[in-house]
């Protein structure tokens, strides 16, 4: 048995979707996890490319690790954000250390939802899955909104195996 890792929850705009953020982990990992509502912080200039009129997803990720040393993380925004070649993305996380969610483009809580469970579980180690499963890629809101709001048995076994049962 592994002892639960612990994430830190932070925010740009409202506290709302830190809260919202906070109750699906709870809900999807809660075994897997622990979570708080940290605060909020401000976006620095330098990860904004004002060309795109756009946040920098990879510049935040890397300045939210720089905050938080070995702690895992979420960041939840309300800005628009990109990374690499793709005109957007609804999130984006590095493995073990933390992840950028924005809710610019999410217009419902359970799409919110939906994203915050998937960036986590990209944090906690998850690719992408092809089953009926949050895991899946979205790279639409119609995507988004079709897939499940949960994880796939595939996907819960592979947590299972990595963290145990808490």
């Amino acid at each position: 048995m592994v002892n639960k890792p612990y994430m830190k929850i932070f925010y740009s705009g409202e506290k709302i979707y830190a809260d919202l953020s906070l109750s699906a982990i709870r809900e999807e990992y809660g075994n897997f996890i622990d979570c708080k509502v940290e605060g909020k912080i401000d976006l620095n200039h330098d990860e904004y490319n004002p060309e795109r009129k756009q946040y920098n997803a990879s510049k935040l990720l890397s300045n939210m690790c720089k905050i938080c040393g070995d702690s895992l993380f979420l960041l939840v925004i309300h800005e628009d954000i990109y990374c690499d070649t793709m005109n957007f993305v609804f999130g984006c996380a590095i493995p073990k250390r933390g992840a950028v969610l924005s809710t610019y483009r999410l217009d419902s809580a359970e799409l919110i939802i939906k994203e915050v469970v998937h960036e986590v579980g990209h944090v906690m180690g998850l690719n992408h899955c092809n089953n009926e499963c949050v895991m899946k890629f979205s790279n639409s809101i119609y995507e988004a909104m079709v897939k499940p709001s949960k994880l796939c048995p595939i996907c819960r076994r592979t947590l299972l195996k990595v963290y145990g049962y808490v």
